[in-house]
């Protein structure tokens, strides 16, 4: 139970290799271009651009919005960390000690795999956010002092569950998209106002999912301890 600790404040690596991969260089006013077209035209960097939410001779399919999209992970993967920090001290002041760890309920091998683009780009989610975050124990001690449970490092049945109702979020929103006649890649010109409805319900479920699984991981650990 006290394994694995998770690092956090690593990059997501699946868009590191995104902007290192596809970076084209910048143009004579010093803007950079849009992608490459042999960058959209090979099978591996041109579903990865899709799926990030990037389009062909979009504004947004530049370079920078891959250098936006890193600030803003690292941004709230540091108000993870500051809210890990107050947690421990506000516990140890209470408990004596306490060495809480964050546990991903969708967890980073979701977020740096193929269905993290569809969380992150098109559902404007990230996995640092309290809705996806619970505190466990990273030692015998806090479980002790604290009553937390363990942090398991990596619970494979969890990943393989909150997978598999990622592909069904994600096969919901292709739905969307093909009913509203929006291209996969998005735009420009993609507002629509029943669309934007029904992506909210179903944004609001995927963080209701985290919330209603976060009791029974907790449940089924200290069952386990």
């Amino acid at each position: 139970m006290f394994g694995r600790r998770v690092v956090f404040g690593k990059k997501q690596e699946t868009l590191s290799e995104l902007k290192e991969a596809v970076r084209a260089a910048p143009d004579a006013d010093g803007a950079a271009p849009t992608f490459h077209k042999k960058q959209w035209d090979d099978p591996r960097i041109g579903s990865m651009l899709r799926d990030a939410g990037f389009a062909p001779d979009d504004e947004r399919g530049i370079a920078p919005t891959a250098d936006n999209r890193l600030a803003v992970f690292a941004a709230a993967n540091q108000r993870l960390q500051q809210r890990t920090d107050a947690f421990n001290r506000d516990m140890t002041a209470r408990h004596g000690h306490c060495q809480a760890v964050p546990f991903l309920v969708i967890d980073q091998k979701i977020w740096d795999g193929p269905h993290g683009a569809f969380l992150y780009a098109q559902m404007g989610l990230i996995g640092f956010d309290e809705w996806n975050v619970m505190m466990l124990a990273g030692d015998p001690q806090t479980t002790e002092a604290c009553g937390l449970a363990g942090h398991p490092g990596f619970l494979p049945a969890v990943t393989q569950a909150m997978t598999e109702h990622v592909i069904g979020w994600k096969a919901q929103h292709d739905t969307l998209l093909k009913t509203f006649g929006i291209p996969a890649g998005g735009g420009r010109d993609v507002a629509h106002e029943h669309y934007e409805m029904e992506r909210d319900t179903l944004r609001r479920e995927i963080i209701d999912k985290a919330g209603w699984m976060k009791p029974r991981i907790i449940e089924d650990l200290l069952r386990k301890g």
